[in-house]
């Protein structure tokens, strides 16, 4: 379904459906709760109090705007992750985006968690007590060599501690050479909860542009490869370690044929 286009929501008649569910409700006093008895798309228009076209025009506008095309199922699995976490995709505190392996092969779409979604994530956790932050002191270049994030639970003894090393997380593009504290600040943030409150199946923002940039440069460096190996200047690396008599028998054999004894 393209992102321009609705055709590929299911149209629910929710009026009729509310008044159905009542119906049976006063009939049956051990029906279920009318909420659970409903899609994932139904009960994401009901929680937005919006009309349906009205949820589904901005739900394209925001949370799938980044997608060239969609299905069913990756609009179910954006919602149903938007209900599990408890935020708002109308809002961008949750959205889809596209992370292509190669040129011409079918994109394959992430979900991702803006910083405020993350917050939300967090300070709406039933169990959580409390969040610090540690800025180590300055190195050479003077910005801290790591941040340490600490959060408390309600129901354990010991805190969750995270530290980001700014070497290891700073990509010297975009945010992190205008804010590089607060780029960091929000990685050990992220990833103290992602430990604390056993959270996956989302990225944040700078996860999911690693992803692309790493793909997208397999892609190119699996062709040069090919070409490399095909004409004979990268060896053949050993496999399983070899015997004794083995090894022997394959060094002579790289003597003998003229390529350097060794693999890197």
């Amino acid at each position: 379904m393209s992102r321009k286009g609705t055709a590929g929501f299911r149209s629910p008649n929710l009026a009729q459906k509310l008044k159905l569910s009542k119906a049976q409700q006063s009939d049956r006093s051990d029906t279920p709760n009318l909420v659970t008895k409903l899609s994932v798309v139904d009960r994401s228009v009901l929680r937005s109090g919006l009309s349906y076209d009205s949820f589904v025009r901005l739900l394209i506008q925001s949370a799938l705007s980044r997608l060239t095309i969609w299905t069913q199922a990756d609009l179910d699995r954006l919602l149903m992750l938007s209900e599990r976490l408890g935020l708002d995709p109308l809002n961008n505190e949750i959205y889809a985006t596209e992370v292509t392996p190669e040129t011409g092969k079918k994109a394959r779409i992430v979900f991702v968690v803006g910083v405020d979604g993350w917050s939300k994530i967090i300070n709406s956790h039933q169990q959580f007590d409390g969040m610090k932050f540690v800025e180590s002191e300055p190195g050479d270049d003077e910005l801290p060599l790591y941040i340490e994030c600490t959060i408390y639970r309600k129901d354990r003894r010991v805190a969750t501690s995270i530290r980001e090393y700014m070497y290891e997380a700073h990509t010297g593009q975009g945010a992190w050479l205008t804010h590089p504290r607060r780029m960091l600040r929000h990685k050990a943030m992220v990833q103290c909860a992602r430990a604390c409150f056993g959270l996956g199946g989302v990225y944040e923002p700078d996860e999911a542009e690693r992803v692309s940039a790493a793909l997208l440069f397999e892609a190119i460096r699996r062709p040069q490869t090919a070409r490399a190996s095909s004409t004979g200047t990268i060896s053949k690396p050993m496999g399983k370690p070899l015997g004794t008599g083995q090894l022997k028998g394959w060094i002579q054999q790289s003597g003998q044929s003229g390529h350097p004894v060794g693999h890197s």
